[in-house]
């Protein structure tokens, strides 16, 4: 008995610190597009105190590329990204109205991974990004209020956490699956102070040199 789980223990490890089956190390390049579920938004009115208004989001799509290297167990990479949202609705008390528009994001990251490389072809990995973002709104009108549209933007801190797997199809190339909460400080446009915050899936491409 002890000699079966001396030989378990030992595939274990070697299952987990063995090299993996595609040495990736170097630069690289990738990029990434997918579905952006941004989440409702708490919009404050400096001329409402005390009054908050719920603001709702269709889901958008996402896209990215970024430069990076491969240190073996850990990477890192400079991000440009963007990502668009059209505007749903606004709930007030006893009523909701329908809203035209878009919201976009424009960041700029540095991300970092922790990849938990094994003897497959698969990577799961960990990952974290800070940066700043250009939050712009576009177009935003209350349908049916008679308002003109308006247009405003900010530029905020950002930041990302996130996990994935990726699967290497050879030496140089890796697919990947990915999901990351990408969020920023409230953005400010007039009188109003709104939170960004969005729950991102992505499949991505990378290609080391």
């Amino acid at each position: 008995m002890k000699k079966n789980l001396l030989i378990i223990s030992v595939c274990v490890l070697t299952f987990f610190f063995s090299s993996p089956a595609y040495s990736a190390e170097g630069p690289y390049m990738s990029g990434n597009i997918g579905f952006a579920m941004l989440s409702d938004s708490d919009v404050t009115d400096s001329t409402i105190p005390g009054k908050n208004i719920d603001v709702e989001y269709d889901t958008g799509f996402a896209l990215g590329a970024a430069l990076g290297y491969d240190f073996g167990n850990t990477r890192l990479e400079g991000e440009i990204s963007y990502q668009k949202n059209d505007f749903e609705k606004t709930s007030l008390p006893r009523v909701d109205f329908d809203l035209t528009g878009d919201i976009t994001s424009l960041s700029l990251l540095m991300n970092g991974y922790y990849d938990f490389v094994n003897n497959t072809d698969f990577t799961p990995y960990l990952s974290a990004g800070l940066g700043l973002a250009k939050i712009e709104v576009n177009d935003f009108n209350v349908k049916g209020t008679g308002l003109p549209e308006s247009n405003d933007d900010d530029t905020v801190f950002a930041y990302q956490v996130g996990a994935g797997v990726g699967y290497a199809v050879n030496k140089k190339v890796t697919i990947e699956i990915k999901y990351r909460y990408f969020a920023t400080s409230d953005h400010e446009f007039d009188t109003r102070e709104a939170e960004f915050a969005s729950h991102n899936f992505l499949f991505g491409v990378r290609v080391n040199f």
